[in-house]
């Protein structure tokens, strides 16, 4: 099996989608966190940290007007997407009552109760991930909305498989089918964003270089359950794949482990300082004493390449004791 590797950013898209103002539902109901959602994840992603998509790569829809216009820009980044498509919804999550497995993603004109239709239906995305995205490796969806775990275990389709599945893909969603995601007042970002965020951001710690979804999914719950043991509120997140989808990758990890560092070698000991004049005489003749004669030989010789007058005299006798006489003057020419 071939190892992991990053998508290719110039052959990836990502198309982003959000609404953080609805006209006709209530202030309580607003989610100004969703805009800051959005123009963080695109910055994300777009960083070379992370993933690095190129602008023209990544589509950021805030306040849509009509489900043609989500519709629209998906397909065309579908077309164009070589290695990976990444979708992602943040707003409000409804349920069409006549279809009650049937996931709205609210658009700014809907409203409650009866406005879920105007809305996109999850079912339409998923069509286009299914066929106009056919050909694309990889394929990631990311709803952080209520009741988008129903993007996960909706009824059977035409094709027998369930109507919000998509081969070969991973769907991450904020919550199950039955749970409420949460935007808690006053918060930069929404729950399950913002802890994404911090994910991509900060990394896995000591994990792999390369972040895939399951590991992101992983980390996502980890942190969702300690904040949920203050707020009770925030869901836990779902991960449904088919094939190796929780195996895709999403993003470079920049708390990667990193391969032991090989210790510095020690340095060498300092050199002892050079011996001269009676210091040195006094340890030739002690290593003489010892029968340390080439040791001796070695350090009066060493001594007078340095320069040292009294090792010069004596080595130049040594030389012309053995007949070496010319070598001797040379040594004794070389130290004046």
């Amino acid at each position: 099996m071939p190892a992991p590797a990053l998508p290719d950013p110039r052959a990836s898209r990502a198309v982003l989608v959000g609404v953080s103002h609805y006209p006709k539902l209530g202030d309580e109901r607003q989610l100004p966190a969703v805009q800051n959602n959005l123009e963080r994840l695109a910055a994300v992603l777009r960083d070379e940290r992370v993933w690095g998509l190129p602008d023209g790569n990544c589509t950021v829809l805030h306040q849509p007007d009509d489900e043609d216009a989500v519709i629209t820009a998906l397909r065309r980044e579908a077309e164009a997407a070589e290695d990976t498509l990444l979708f992602y919804y943040a707003g409000h999550g409804f349920v069409d009552p006549a279809v009650r497995s049937d996931l709205c993603l609210a658009l700014p004109g809907a409203y409650e109760p009866g406005g879920a239709h105007v809305s996109i239906s999850y079912r339409l995305v998923r069509h286009e991930l299914r066929l106009t995205a056919a050909r694309v490796p990889h394929r990631i969806v990311i709803l952080d909305c209520c009741w988008s775990g129903l993007a996960l275990d909706g009824g059977l389709g035409e094709t027998g498989m369930p109507a919000t599945a998509i081969e070969g893909s991973a769907v991450l969603t904020a919550a199950a089918s039955t749970r409420q995601a949460l935007s808690p007042p006053g918060m930069t970002y929404t729950a399950f964003t913002g802890a994404l965020l911090g994910i991509l951001e900060g990394g896995v710690r000591n994990g792999e270089p390369l972040l895939d979804v399951g590991t992101v999914f992983t980390a996502l719950k980890s942190e969702l359950e300690d904040r949920a043991k203050k707020d009770r509120r925030i869901p836990m997140p779902q991960l449904a794949s088919t094939g190796d989808g929780s195996r895709l990758i999403l993003a470079r990890n920049p708390a990667a482990a990193r391969p032991p560092e090989t210790p510095p070698s020690e340095p060498p000991p300092p050199e002892a300082p050079a011996l001269t004049g009676r210091a040195l005489a006094d340890r030739v003749l002690e290593l003489r004493r010892n029968g340390r004669y080439e040791e001796a030989h070695r350090l009066q010789r060493q001594a007078a390449r340095a320069g040292d007058a009294q090792s010069v005299r004596g080595v130049a006798a040594e030389l012309r004791r053995s007949g070496h006489y010319s070598q001797a003057a040379e040594l004794e020419k070389g130290a004046n």
